[in-house]
């Protein structure tokens, strides 16, 4: 008699969020050779993350997972997670800047980011992947990233393009201005 482990039976160690199952979803990615949503799926659903084939979709798209052929001529997927300019690609960068950043300001050469609670974490970490060339490093608290960026003025533009991003989403509002790169969202 051969016993299965349910998904609702297993220990769970990662909560039921959307940025914690993309992130789950790049390191499957990194470690197997996965070359189906059906395949990624059922993965998932081992570990106890059980997803629809519709968000499956839209987890791959925004993670910029493509499919592509190996060195033996396998198709499986792959992230491109480092290389991709702020700005470059708003369909992954722009979706999670719209998702999440609420503010922005300049402070000298750091930028300061403002999201919901919680949430903090998951920008920081997709500007550590976007590989802008002028980020020297990010760090997350509940709410706020602080980026560290080489210059003032790319601290100021950084804000600017990621407020541009946000705006495209069509939630922005302006608030009082700090060189002309600090406004607000509403939910």
């Amino acid at each position: 008699m051969k016993i299965v482990k349910s998904p609702q039976t297993a220990t769970q160690t990662i909560p039921q969020t959307m940025p914690a199952r993309r992130a789950r979803i790049v390191a499957i990615l990194t470690a197997k050779q996965v070359a189906s949503q059906h395949e990624l799926g059922e993965l998932l659903l081992a570990e106890g993350i059980s997803v629809t084939q519709t968000t499956l979709s839209r987890d791959l798209e925004a993670i910029g997972a493509v499919k592509q052929n190996d060195a033996s001529g396998k198709v499986r997927y792959v992230t491109n997670v480092a290389g991709v300019e702020i700005g470059s690609n708003p369909d992954s960068v722009g979706k999670i800047v719209a998702e999440v950043l609420i503010g922005a300001e300049a402070a000298q050469n750091i930028a300061v980011l403002r999201t919901p609670p919680g949430a903090a974490h998951y920008l920081a970490g997709t500007l550590d992947r976007s590989g802008a060339s002028d980020i020297v490093g990010t760090l997350a608290g509940d709410d706020t990233v602080l980026v560290v960026m080489r210059t003032t003025e790319a601290a100021l533009d950084l804000c600017a393009r990621l407020l541009r991003l946000a705006e495209r989403s069509g939630t922005a509002i302006p608030t009082s201005a700090v060189g002309g790169a600090r406004k607000r969202r509403t939910s």
